[in-house]
């Protein structure tokens, strides 16, 4: 069974420390699955078989180079121990149908859903020109698209709520189409049937930035989880 490699932690990205201090080639390898985000929260990644791809509004879905540096990224090698078809799965009854198959609440959970997605509400953020913005201009200004019966997969973790402010609680999912020409964050989702696969990973290995920078950043615990949840879950 395999481990989480994390860079970075999702408390440290909401505060908005958001400097890319790790290559993919120190983190990623041939079987790497999961997501992240690029530097200055410039697109979303999605990381499947190997190949990470960042979504940004108002570009084409591109691959990014090894030697991309990133401020966040989750992986890890996926090998589900079940694969099993589902109906009428979505955003709201997920937990529910896992449930069916495995107790979630205290362990961690590689996530894959694939299938022809009857409904798909995904969001890319745009490319920053110059200068900085905080998380919430970030979020405010980032572009939400919907989509019906569209083809692809969900690929993602579940996080126990204990974990909360290393990892996204809950379910963190981001998408990528057949074509591997539509990808992002996942706001919404419903498929009539799908597979299902999951891997519980009983370790998450978590490497810190770095840089002086980072180490003097100031982290509002108070309002870090608000924060969290109205940026990652809506």
């Amino acid at each position: 069974m395999s481990k989480i490699i994390q860079f970075s932690t999702i408390g440290t990205l909401m505060s908005g420390y958001c400097r890319g201090e790790r290559y993919l080639s120190d983190i990623c390898c041939c079987k790497s699955f999961g997501l992240g985000c690029s530097e200055e929260i410039n697109g979303e990644l999605t990381i499947y078989e190997g190949i990470t791809y960042e979504a940004t509004a108002g570009e084409a879905l591109h691959k990014l180079t090894e030697q991309t540096m990133v401020p966040f990224l989750q992986i890890t090698a996926f090998n589900p121990q079940n694969i099993y078809s589902v109906s009428d799965i979505t955003h709201k009854n997920a937990y529910e149908i896992l449930l069916q198959f495995i107790q979630l609440d205290n362990i961690f959970l590689a996530v894959s859903v694939e299938g022809v997605f009857d409904h798909l509400m995904i969001r890319r953020p745009h490319r920053i020109k110059a200068g900085n913005r905080d998380i919430h201009q970030i979020t405010n200004t980032q572009k939400v698209d919907k989509h019906k019966m569209l083809g692809g997969r969900l690929i993602g973790f579940w996080t126990p709520e204990l974990y909360g402010r290393i990892s996204v609680p809950g379910f963190h999912f981001h998408f990528i189409d057949k074509s591997k020409k539509i990808s992002g964050h996942v706001l919404e989702f419903y498929a009539q049937q799908a597979s299902l696969a999951f891997e519980e990973k009983e370790t998450i290995e978590i490497t810190n930035p770095t840089s002086t920078l980072y180490k003097k950043i100031k982290i509002d615990i108070d309002q870090l989880d608000d924060i969290i949840n109205r940026v990652e879950k809506s």
